[in-house]
């Protein structure tokens, strides 16, 4: 038989035991948590990395397929990103060039996430353009105004679809070079009275400007752009077509060549991609093939040209049959 004070030490001998049983087991869930926690951590940050870059790498491609058939005389200089948990933001900032000189233009924003079935969705968001009252083209009754380039002050150029009625409203800025020094460096976009081939437009212009980017006939629904009533009963034409809406193709200021199949191959990349753009892509395709199983270059015809030069070679260009319509861009000194 134990004595009353034998019974008390073996409770708490035992009530020790307990308590160090308890310290350990506490000890080794926040052990076994804080390595979960670093674990999971790491692979969502590593999970993320690698999800966020397959996605930048497949926006990225698709900006640069669109670029090779819109902005006319424009180029990338470089780009800007940022990425967040499934999402990120690229910022593309692009340059003119005209007679050697680099003009910055505009930066073409892209956000993009990821959503429940796992495609990219972007959203495109580029500076707008200024308009700006012409007083000549009011006193005119154009139905549009000139627009400026918001980063930089410089004119964006216009295009005018053959056939399509703009009430007799066309730029014609040819004879604005005669108010200019003679050796000034100038951007101007011709609209065609017609189309044509890339062959007939490299022939019919002028020898000493530079063809840099070629307008292509897109244009599947020309009925939209027919004059209409408006509600209170006035005629509503068309108006030009601004040169961030336009498709075609052009020349690298270090790659002096261009060829009607550049387009056509663009077209095709940007339908594999399947990506923003492909119902775009998927239009313009279709319309030129008609209905064979696909395009060729005689299917792509021209309706406008990019031309640069100084304002005395420009000059070249005025009162030819062809020119239905002519707009100023950048204007650059040379020094």
């Amino acid at each position: 038989m134990t004595v009353p004070w034998e019974d008390q030490e073996e409770d708490k001998n035992l009530t020790k035991v307990i308590k160090r049983a308890k310290r350990r087991t506490m000890i080794r869930n926040i052990i076994i948590s804080l390595v979960v926690t670093v674990v999971v951590l790491l692979g969502g940050i590593i999970g993320n990395a690698q999800v966020t870059n397959y996605m930048f790498t497949k926006v990225f491609k698709q900006e640069e397929n669109f670029q090779q058939i819109t902005g006319p005389n424009l180029f990338e200089s470089y780009y800007t990103e940022e990425r967040g948990f499934l999402s990120g933001k690229l910022e593309i900032h692009r340059y003119k060039v005209i007679g050697g000189v680099p003009i910055p233009w505009d930066a073409r924003q892209v956000d993009y996430n990821l959503d429940l079935n796992m495609s990219v969705r972007s959203t495109n968001q580029s500076y707008s353009n200024i308009p700006v009252p012409d007083q000549v083209m009011s006193d005119a009754k154009y139905e549009y105004n000139r627009t400026f380039n918001s980063s930089n002050g410089q004119r964006e150029m216009m295009f005018y679809i053959p056939e399509i009625n703009y009430n007799e409203k066309i730029l014609n800025d040819l004879p604005s070079l005669s108010e200019m020094d003679p050796g000034k460096l100038v951007e101007m976009g011709i609209s065609f009275d017609k189309s044509y081939s890339l062959e007939e437009v490299k022939s019919m212009l002028p020898e000493g400007l530079k063809q840099v980017w070629y307008w292509v006939d897109t244009y599947n629904n020309k009925d939209r752009y027919k004059p209409y009533k408006d509600g209170n009963g006035n005629m509503s034409y068309a108006i030009p077509e601004e040169a961030r809406s336009i498709f075609g193709f052009g020349v690298r200021w270090d790659y002096d060549h261009a060829e009607v199949n550049d387009f056509i191959k663009s077209l095709q990349n940007g339908l594999m991609q399947k990506g923003k753009y492909y119902s775009e892509y998927s239009r313009i395709y279709d319309y030129l093939k008609r209905d064979k199983a696909e395009p060729d270059s005689n299917d792509v015809r021209i309706i406008g040209v990019v031309v640069t030069g100084t304002a005395e070679q420009l000059k070249s260009l005025t009162n030819k049959a062809y020119v239905r319509g002519a707009v100023l861009g950048a204007v650059v000194d040379k020094y």
